[in-house]
This record gives C-alpha cells, structure tokens and sequence, in this order.
C-alpha cells in the first residue's frame, strides 16, 4: 500500500487549484445574475470549504488527543489553511458585494459580521496557540472552533445576502458546476497541507 508520504502531494495541489480555476470561468451566466455568478461560486466556495476544512482539521485533533503523536502538524497545517480559505473567501465577496449591493462591506448584513467575527476570532485563536505552544491545548482549541464556526453558519440570520442561490437557480447545470468548483476547493486544500507537512518533515 503507497505511504501516505508518498502521495504526489504537491501534484494534486496544482491538478485541483486549476480545475478550481477552469470550472469558475466555465461557468454558464445565470439568467438574473449573468456572469457574476462566477465571483459568487469562487467567494462561495472558498467559504464553504472552509467549514469543512476547519472540520477536518477538528477530526484530526481528535485523532492527535486520542494518542496519535503523527497528526500534530497535518491538524495545525489544515487548521491554518482553512483559516486562510476564510479569508480568502471573504476578500473575493467584496467583488460581488460592490457589484450587487454597491459597497465592498456590508455591516448590516448579519452574514458579514459573523465573517468578521469569525476573522477575529479565528486570529487571536492562532495566536494564543502559537504562543502558549502546548499541542493539546491547540487540538482541543481547534476542535472547539470548529463547532463553534459550524453553530455560527447555521444559524446567523440574513437580510441581503441569498439563502440559497445555486439551489434556487432553475438551471440544472449550475449545481452540478458549483459541486465541483466546491469539491476541487476542499480537495485543493488537502493535498496543500499534504504538501506542507511533507515538507517540514524533509530532514
């Protein structure tokens, strides 16, 4: 069986950040958003991935308090890039934000305070735990932000922002394009980390 080691990491980061960009432009235009859709699907899918990339690295916290010392660095590599996924996430909505809305940042959108919140918050929690640098510390911190940015994506309210807007598109491709857009974000995120641990253990 291949060592997980050994797994083309670096590859597959390349093979999923194109795919990403290839399925973004080519998305067809949606009937009432036209080609803005495609900065939706990027700001969409970065943010969504990283909820679930915050969850992998949640499980392999568990993995690490549960006695197995190898996971220490994939779930801090995953927590950080999932960080960043975040992030980015936020930055590209600003495109479609002022195209759609006419402002970059809306504050009175409950979904765009809970982005910031989370920025915040996701921040200070990265620092405390690179300062305190007791690795049990960090999993149980990990696992507690992921559940806590799980409750907060649930259940945050909206006003402007769609509740839904690749499920209420009566175009049967743009789920199916959207699903990979978004698989290809996550996977891409994966092998990224595969690719840095792999790298920080090269003696």
């Amino acid at each position: 069986m291949t060592s997980i080691r050994q797994i083309p990491y670096r590859l597959l980061t390349f093979i999923f950040i194109a795919l990403w960009l290839t399925l973004l432009f080519l998305t067809p235009p949606e009937r009432t958003l036209g080609t803005l859709i495609r900065w939706i699907f990027a700001h969409g899918s970065l943010t969504q991935a990283a909820v679930y990339v915050f969850l992998v690295a949640a499980l392999l916290s568990a993995g690490y308090l549960l006695g197995n010392d190898n996971l220490y660095a994939w779930m801090t590599t995953v927590a950080v890039i999932a960080f960043v996924l975040w992030a980015l996430g936020f930055i590209i909505s600003m495109i479609p934000a002022r195209i759609a809305w006419g402002v970059f940042v809306d504050l009175n959108e409950p979904r765009t305070q809970m982005t910031l919140r989370v920025l915040a918050v996701g921040a200070v929690f990265l620092v405390v735990a690179w300062w305190v640098h007791q690795p049990k510390f960090t999993a149980i911190a990990i696992i507690l932000f992921a559940f806590v940015l799980l409750f907060l994506v649930r259940s945050t309210a909206i006003i402007r922002h769609p509740a839904n807007p690749v499920g209420e598109s009566p175009s049967p491709i743009i789920p199916l394009v959207y699903s990979g857009v978004l698989l290809s974000a996550v996977l891409g995120s994966i092998s990224l980390a595969g690719w840095l641990v792999n790298r920080k253990r090269v003696p």
